[in-house]
């Protein structure tokens, strides 16, 4: 059993997120991610991590606030926005971190949309898209995340890899996943 979930954790093809932001770039489009999942797991916290990454690797990012149901979730992008702009001063009079939001009862489909079209005329090179989380109280949802952990669940699913985890509040805790680390710890 463990080889198996080490397996469905293990990418089938090689992801490299920054050669394909760059590879994106020079196409004159913005590369995409989008975050999604369970209300309350830490999207945002880890989306501003992988912002913090991106810029640190040169990248300008634009966030996309499309979670607009949960109350507070624009206002904490924007302080994560102020912060990571605070750590990275602007180039050429261009902030590194630009936030899209229009806020709250939008749709968020259409948001998305809107801030990728804005960051390919703005020529910023990075769109972290900000979702709506699914509800605790949706108990199907629930059991089903909880049959074997999130990570091997959505990982089978989507047959799209997890390539960072977060593990801590700061802009630096986030880690490259280690499959074996963490079907060793669903194991336990």
């Amino acid at each position: 059993m463990t080889e198996s979930l080490v397996q469905i954790l293990s990418p089938t093809r090689r992801v490299d997120i920054l050669r394909d932001a760059l590879e994106a770039k020079k196409a004159g489009r913005p590369f995409v991610m989008v975050f999604c999942g369970v209300n309350g797991v830490g999207k945002s916290t880890n989306l501003a991590k992988i912002c913090f990454w991106l810029i640190e690797n040169k990248l300008r990012v634009m966030i996309a606030a499309c979670d607009t149901f949960r109350a507070g979730a624009v206002e904490q992008l924007r302080t994560h926005v102020v912060s990571l702009n605070n750590l990275h001063p602007p180039v050429n009079s261009m902030p590194q971190v630009q936030l899209y939001e229009k806020g709250y009862k939008k749709d968020g489909a259409s948001l998305a949309k809107e801030a990728i079209s804005k960051a390919r005329e703005q020529k910023v090179d990075v769109v972290l898209v900000d979702t709506a989380g699914r509800m605790q109280d949706n108990e199907p949802l629930m059991r089903e995340l909880a049959k074997v952990g999130a990570a091997i669940s959505m990982t089978y699913m989507t047959g799209q890899p997890i390539l960072f985890v977060g593990t801590g509040q700061t802009y630096t805790d986030l880690k490259s996943l280690n499959s074996k680390a963490v079907v060793h710890a669903l194991m336990k």
